[in-house]
């Protein structure tokens, strides 16, 4: 039983910090695009090609946090 509830603390400990660090990817998603918006008209190449940059440093940070999530779960 005790060994059940370390691993059930472990897991709500790890999950919570995937959140918040999803949280962190989405919040630094949401200001490259701005940036992006900021910096390029919308519907062009160069707007598109800074949206497309955005999308794979998310995808990327997405990935490294749910390794470590895998990993912390390992």
């Amino acid at each position: 039983m005790k060994a059940l509830l370390i691993a059930v603390s472990v897991l709500l400990v790890g999950c919570g910090a995937t959140s918040s660090e999803l949280n962190q990817c989405a919040q630094q998603n949401y200001q490259c695009e701005s940036n992006c918006a900021q910096r390029h008209t919308e519907n062009t190449l160069g707007h598109q090609i800074c949206s497309n940059e955005c999308i794979d440093d998310y995808n990327s940070c997405k990935a490294e946090t749910e390794a470590l999530l895998n990993k912390t779960l390992n």
